[in-house]
């Protein structure tokens, strides 16, 4: 006889109290913060314990940080957006700017 398996069985968490979410928010609500009061990047980056790049790449995603660039991916990427899922965007975005996924 096959043994079934139990909804919601399987491992448990390490850090059940973690929210990925959540603490991603946190640190968008916080790098905007400090960036509206003309702090740098790097010396954001030094508040959070972030790379000032992740910093960079928060406060664009949250549409603070301007710049040319960023508004030309910003754009591409909700062209891509209306025919595909949110990473095909991505990786097309990046290929057709000729930039890195991460950037």
């Amino acid at each position: 006889m096959k043994k079934t398996r139990k909804p919601g069985g399987g491992r448990k968490k390490l850090k059940p109290e973690y929210d990925a979410g959540k603490n991603l928010k946190e640190q968008m609500e916080s790098a905007v913060a400090l960036y509206v009061s003309e702090m740098s990047l790097q010396a954001i980056g030094d508040e959070l314990g972030i790379n000032p790049i992740k910093v960079r790449k928060l406060i664009i995603t949250e549409g603070v940080y301007e710049s040319e660039v960023a508004e030309k991916v910003q754009d591409t990427f909700e062209e891509y957006r209306e025919t595909q899922n949110y990473k095909e965007a991505i990786l097309s975005t990046a290929a057709t700017l000729e930039l890195s996924k991460a950037s």
